[in-house]
């Protein structure tokens, strides 16, 4: 059976991966550099550009995200393999 990883950003998380037991810390999985970049810009463009009482601070950058997110799903998955399940959770877009 696949361990499961879950693509998901949380408040101050600056690596977004989750796997059973907690948030994983970097160097935990097989993951390239430049799929390691581009997780932490794309927690980093969380962090800044998302307030947990009003959402995005713009419409545009949240739909980039989500664009982002799917791309590294793929990728994520790429550099992992059959042995790991990449889940997407994007909480942060049904935020209002």
């Amino acid at each position: 059976m696949a361990t499961r990883v879950r693509l998901m950003n949380e408040y101050t998380v600056n690596w977004p991966l989750w796997v059973p037991g907690g948030v994983a810390r970097e160097g935990d999985l097989p993951v390239s550099e430049p799929v390691a970049v581009a997780l932490k810009a794309w927690a980093r463009t969380f962090n800044e550009h998302f307030d947990w009482q009003h959402g995005w601070d713009d419409p545009k950058r949240r739909d980039a995200h989500v664009a982002e997110a799917a791309r590294l799903q793929r990728a994520l998955q790429a550099d992992l393999g059959d042995t790991y399940e990449v889940v997407l959770e994007l909480w942060e877009v049904d935020v209002r």
